[in-house]
């Protein structure tokens, strides 16, 4: 329940402490940091995402409320928007949440109640499915991991227990590429990606495979049963199929 701040020039050896801590509500699950700002996924729903500013020591945790379709587990997966606009939150349903800081308040959950097809405008909370598999969609994965693509902060990757890896338009709301299709274990179950990161340039992506403890130990002694070892890997993007994504 504590994220610790470390300043490297200042802490190294054995006896290194933290510059600040942080007590959190809840267990730490997912964080991800854009200066000058820390977000904190913790372990109770109901906790929602805490934000840090790191410019202030001691520094506190902000709770930030969860958009409703999200708000029944705790956050698998949190990214801050590049402008610090707001942030995004993964779910454990294969569901991912945008939220707005200038977002009015119960602004998307009222615009979901009273007409559930019509779009939230640019600026205002909601959510999307994703990771989801079958011919009706029935077979449901979590959203594991979550990047921004630095040359346009409006597209958004999302990886996921069904080892898949796909590049969304926020502001078109449809999903521009699909980066990376499941490799199975010897097993035939899909192995996770439980971390994704672009380069700078964005002209890669590295992504981490492992079993995420998502089918219980069953699934990871199968995974494990079939050889398959953990790794982290880069794949080389090529964005300009996505441009003409984009301009269709």
């Amino acid at each position: 329940k504590t994220v610790a701040v470390w300043d490297p020039r200042a802490s190294s050896g054995a006896g290194a402490k933290p510059a600040s801590t942080v007590a959190l509500p809840e267990r730490a699950l997912c964080l991800d940091l854009r200066w000058p700002h820390a977000l904190v996924g913790t372990g109770a729903a109901a906790a929602g995402a805490q934000l840090i500013d790191l410019r202030y020591a001691p520094a506190e945790a902000k709770p930030l409320k969860l958009h409703q379709s999200v708000s029944r587990f705790p956050p698998r997966s949190v990214a801050l928007f590049p402008g610090g606009e707001g942030f995004c939150a993964g779910s454990h349903d294969g569901r991912v949440a945008v939220h707005f800081h200038s977002s009015s308040a119960g602004g998307a959950a009222g615009a979901a109640a009273a007409a559930p097809k019509a779009k939230a405008p640019w600026g205002e909370d909601f959510s999307f499915k994703c990771h989801r598999q079958g011919a009706d969609k029935d077979r449901i994965y979590g959203v594991g991991a979550l990047s921004f693509f630095p040359a346009k902060p409006h597209l958004l990757a999302t990886a996921g227990s069904d080892g898949e890896c796909h590049l969304w338009d926020l502001k078109r709301r449809h999903k521009t590429a699909h980066l990376l299709k499941a490799s199975t274990a010897g097993s035939g179950a899909p192995v996770a990606l439980p971390a994704i990161a672009f380069s700078r340039g964005g002209d890669m992506l590295a992504y981490a495979r492992s079993d995420d403890w998502s089918g219980g130990a069953a699934a990871y002694e199968a995974t494990r049963g079939a050889g398959h070892a953990n790794d982290v890997r880069i794949l080389l993007l090529d964005p300009s199929g996505w441009e003409k994504r984009e301009a269709g």
